[in-house]
């Protein structure tokens, strides 16, 4: 069994020995610009991300009371085709069992027994 290695080189640098020198001196003051710019828009996005999160809070909210408010209209209704009983809450109703038989079909078979071995 072989195995291989491909390397691929990396391209030339672009910038000059000098200036590379010069950001690798200066590399902690680049770090802290860009960590505090990173930080800016860090806070920029958790900001619409909180946002984002209360409309969609709010849109519940509101959808809730609507529900809410169409069920305390229907109530009335409810209560009506009950017969008058206020019977929304669980606690109120009453389970009934009541089983049901049903003849279907009497069959009569008249069977002859004979004592005969």
């Amino acid at each position: 069994m072989t195995t291989q290695f491909l390397w691929r080189p990396r391209p030339p640098s672009l910038l000059s020995p000098e200036k590379e020198e010069e950001i690798a001196k200066n590399l902690k003051k680049y770090s802290k610009k860009y960590e505090a710019e990173d930080q800016d828009v860090s806070l920029l996005l958790s900001e619409q991300d909180r946002e984002k999160r209360r409309m969609v809070q709010e849109e519940w909210d509101t959808w809730v009371k609507k529900w809410k408010q169409l069920d305390e209209e229907e109530k009335m209704a409810r209560q009506t085709l009950r017969d008058g009983e206020a019977s929304d809450e669980e606690e109120e109703y009453e389970a009934k069992e009541i089983e049901v038989e049903e003849v279907l079909e009497v069959l009569e078979e008249i069977v002859m027994y004979d004592e005969e071995p």
